[in-house]
């Protein structure tokens, strides 16, 4: 096996998805179909955090790099945002088609291309990503977030710690609750009301974050539709008590208040946006990534009377799960221990970040994706005049 990590920052200054990386890099083994590429978009916070995504169903090499560009510009973004002393960066593995997850080989082969950064990048669980895949990683190298604290500080943590105060190596739990807290936000904003008790909320997707979320909303009085495309997923969901549309079914058309995307990206956009007004859907809150298709539909969503959460924003509770972890992990001491508590609370603060993004979008008439990088901008101290772009994560 032979691993070669080819520096291609300068290569890809053309793609319009480029915004001023620090570093861009492609690793790739072809004795174990090892093709990755990594970007560091802005360490003026500090190290750039952000997941490693498995992804088989790139059809070139373009896709993945816009994927990995943009991606890492959403981290410095979200980081910013989340006020974590953190810069973004991201990786993407282009896994042989028909596969779902990275073998140990190639989890070792990552590692050892996050450790040729030497600490200005950390990496972390994503999509087709586990904590086990992660501890793989972890065995090449020491720049890895979002693994169980006691396997990396345990000597450290309060051996008087209450049960269930550890906190949860697994981000997704955290990040519903953020979604949970920001989606609080936007029905006080939009609906004028502090609960969400009868409100009509479509979920499109069903995996570990969106599991989460459908319990805590239904938990809070909401009338919850999930539309889903594996049959695994589907099954749960219906176990779980949720109302399940069949396939071919477009949930974006289905009568709702709010619209919750937890699925892939970029399907915000012109025409659904179109359906989403015909549904009656006031909000749109969920834990997808990249969720408008292009920076514009943000002002198409605004002008159609639909709140839009930027999604960098209301899936932070992840990222902040992780990047607190991480950060104690690095000076690791008992009295500072990021119990789950106190986790929590943090990313309930998200609530606050949410309602300060509508109140600014209300008294400007901006977009609230134009204010939200307006904030983050602020915090990272942006070199150049921003662009209005879309910052995902």
């Amino acid at each position: 096996m032979t691993l070669t990590i080819t520096n291609i920052t300068n290569t890809v200054q053309d793609q319009p998805d480029f915004d001023g990386h620090e570093t861009v890099i492609l690793a790739e083994d072809s004795d174990i179909k090892f093709r990755a590429y990594i970007a560091v978009h802005n360490t003026s916070r500090g190290p750039a955090l952000g997941g490693c995504r498995y992804w088989s169903r790139y059809t070139n090499d373009d896709e993945a790099i816009t994927d990995v560009l943009r991606l890492s510009r959403g981290m410095t973004y979200k980081n910013a945002l989340a006020d974590l002393p953190l810069g973004g960066g991201k990786a993407v593995i282009m896994g042989p088609p028909g596969t779902r997850n990275p073998t140990p080989d190639q989890m070792k082969a990552l590692g050892r291309a996050v450790e040729s950064l030497q600490g200005r990048y950390i990496t972390a669980e994503d999509v087709g990503m586990s904590v086990d895949h992660m501890l793989i990683a972890r065995g090449t190298t020491r720049h890895v977030s979002g693994l169980p604290l006691e396997v990396i500080a345990a000597e450290h943590i309060p051996a008087t710690l209450a049960t269930g105060e550890m906190p949860e190596a697994d981000p997704s739990p955290y990040t519903a609750f953020g979604v949970f807290e920001a989606m609080r936000a936007g029905v006080l904003q939009r609906f004028g009301r502090n609960t969400m008790k009868d409100l009509r909320i479509s979920v499109k997707g069903y995996g570990n974050v969106a599991q989460t979320l459908c319990k805590l909303l239904d938990e809070a009085g909401a009338v919850v539709t999930v539309s889903e495309i594996d049959d695994g997923r589907i099954a749960q969901a219906k176990a779980d008590g949720f109302h399940v549309l069949a396939k071919g079914m477009e949930i974006m058309s289905y009568p709702a208040d709010i619209y919750a995307p937890c699925a892939l990206g970029g399907d915000i956009r012109d025409e659904t946006i179109q359906l989403l007004h015909l549904a009656g859907v006031k909000l749109v809150n969920g834990a997808a990534n990249n969720q408008l298709a292009r920076p514009h539909h943000a002002e198409r969503l605004l002008e159609k009377g639909i709140l839009y959460t930027p999604d960098y924003l209301a899936n932070a509770g992840g990222v902040i799960s992780v990047g607190v972890q991480q950060i104690w992990a690095d000076v690791p001491a008992k009295e500072t221990f990021p119990t789950h508590a106190k986790l929590m609370h943090r990313i309930g603060h998200i609530y606050n970040v949410a309602q300060e993004v509508f109140q600014r979008s209300q008294q400007t008439g901006a977009n609230t994706a134009h204010i939200a990088n307006q904030i983050a901008e602020e915090r990272f101290m942006r070199r150049s005049p921003a662009k209005d772009k879309v910052r995902a994560a």
